[in-house]
């Protein structure tokens, strides 16, 4: 190699040498990196606030649909029960929606001469709510008020010639109900409560035969002693 030539090239390397060392100092001087200030992941309790009932009820006033004929009696069944869904507002405020089958009666008789059977089922589909008054020792008191729907549905045969009477029908209702309850829970584990409580249900329209007198009534209502369990969802 000449000279000349080995002197090109130790110029070209030291002139690329030299515009290297400030585009280094340059890329020291400045930090690429660029901060995020994202929130932290808190992770959502899904379920929180909502809980699931079951309850079983009992009747404690007699049926419209109590009634003697002919010697023989109404069969009135006082047991009922309901499932839900409800959610908590707040430590004091909770409200649910409950299915429930209230009970049913039936009546037959038939002596080769009178013939008369009688069937009912009763139901109620509410929307109640709830004030919690305080927990004392792991009890706590409530009262509340709820509104919903109650449907019957009536099946009526009577055959009388010593009666007179001779006719048949079914009808089905859907009528305006309220309800006033009032009871204690117990909180069992942490998710779980028993409840047992009173429940006044009425439906003021809900029309029936007195099968006594064969009259058309207005007014249907129920008094009941519900024992059941809560599961909070959380």
């Amino acid at each position: 190699m000449s000279k000349s030539l080995f002197f090109r090239h130790f110029s070209l390397a030291g002139a690329i040498g030299v515009l290297a060392m400030p585009m280094a100092a340059g890329a020291a001087d400045y930090d690429l990196s660029i901060p995020l200030d994202a929130p932290q992941y808190v992770p959502v309790e899904v379920g929180s606030g909502w809980y699931l009932r079951g309850d079983v009820t009992y009747a404690l006033n007699d049926s419209v649909y109590d009634v003697r004929l002919f010697g023989t009696e109404a069969d009135n069944n006082r047991f009922g029960g309901s499932i839900g869904m409800g959610y908590h507002f707040t430590d004091m405020l909770r409200a649910d929606v409950n299915l429930a089958y209230i009970g049913d009666d039936s009546f037959y008789h038939d002596d080769g001469v009178d013939f008369a059977s009688a069937e009912n089922r009763t139901l109620a589909a509410m929307v109640n709510g709830y004030v919690d008054l305080g927990t004392f020792v792991g009890i706590t008191p409530y009262v509340g008020a709820g509104a919903g729907l109650l449907y019957s549905k009536q099946e009526l045969r009577v055959n009388s010639p010593t009666l007179g009477v001779a006719y048949a029908e079914t009808d089905r209702q859907y009528e305006f109900a309220y309800s006033l309850n009032a009871g204690v829970a117990y909180q069992l584990t942490r998710n779980v409560s028993v409840d047992v409580g009173y429940q006044y249900l009425s439906a003021p329209s809900a029309e029936y035969r007195d099968l006594a007198s064969g009259a058309v009534k207005d007014g249907i209502d129920f008094h009941q002693l519900r024992v059941g369990l809560r599961y909070d969802l959380w």
